[in-house]
């Protein structure tokens, strides 16, 4: 795709971390971005960072997990523009800790932003997609955690994003066999310093995760990693040149490309997984 003010952007998980950087990002490059999230606090940080750039910028409050919401959200897009170029299914939380020891909710909460907010993007915004006349993305947030072997206390996180990252895959199958012009992509960022490792902010007080001694420790640990990380806006510019290469795989950093060679020959020969073996990496 050329670069053309006309192109439309619309960015779910605006408010903060990556999305934030690729609304900025977009931007930058002359589009006319969407940005949606349910931290409006956020959206409007997002607005004031945008500077000059903000007459493109528009903000709407969105839960995805809502799919009467993102229906709504889609058609109110469509009405206003008449297409999207860029769709960037992208909000996304995480929950860590033992699996059998998060409550329900926990998994119910991080199924329904992580893997359901993509699919209620797709169910609403695919068809119309098809149907425009014009070229479009579609890039799905997962995370190399989402190509990984299973880390310690992040099979919530994990489970999410492997999801994510095999119904891409599927979606760029079944995009290709469509009339329109419509692809799609799958985003696997490494360590990004965002705010993801304190999710818990967009939650009441008395929803927010309980984790055990060892794991706050290993959660701690990662946080501040992640913390000293590229920046959202150094990411989303790497981001954007691989979207311009026509990637299907948007994986910024390849440092961990060793460790997924070494799952991918632990399931070829029937080994069983290593359990000294810790993954460390944010969306």
């Amino acid at each position: 795709m050329n670069r053309s003010e006309s192109r439309v952007c619309v960015i779910t998980g605006a408010g903060s971390g990556i999305g934030a950087g690729l609304a900025r990002q977009a931007l930058r490059q002359g589009m006319r971005v969407v940005g949606a999230d349910v931290d409006t606090k956020g959206l409007q940080e997002l607005t004031d960072s945008a500077g000059e750039n903000s007459g493109q910028l528009t903000t709407r409050a969105l839960d995805v997990t809502d799919p009467d919401a993102v229906a709504n959200f889609a058609e109110w897009v469509y009405s206003k523009y008449g297409k999207v170029n860029l769709l960037f299914n992208n909000a996304g939380v995480l929950v860590d800790g033992k699996c059998w020891e998060r409550p329900l909710r926990d998994w119910r909460w991080i199924i329904d932003v992580n893997l359901m907010g993509v699919v209620h993007g797709l169910h609403h915004f695919v068809p119309r997609m098809l149907q425009q006349g014009e070229a479009a993305r579609i890039i799905n947030t997962a995370s190399i955690g989402g190509l990984l072997g299973g880390g310690t206390f992040m099979s919530p996180y994990q489970t999410t994003k492997h999801a994510v990252a095999v119904l891409t895959e599927s979606l760029y199958k079944e995009l290709a066999q469509e009339p329109g012009d419509v692809t799609a992509s799958v985003l696997c960022p490494a360590e990004v310093a965002t705010r993801i490792w304190h999710s818990d902010r967009l939650r009441p007080a008395d929803q927010q995760v309980k984790l055990g001694a060892a794991e706050q420790a290993f959660h701690d640990v990662v946080a501040n990693n992640v913390a000293m990380g590229p920046s959202p806006d150094e990411f989303a510019a790497q981001v954007f040149r691989g979207i311009e290469d026509g990637l299907f795989w948007l994986i910024p950093d390849t440092a961990f490309m060793p460790m997924l060679e070494a799952r991918t020959a632990e399931i070829a020969q029937q080994r069983n997984p290593d359990i000294n073996t810790r993954v460390d990496f944010d969306r």
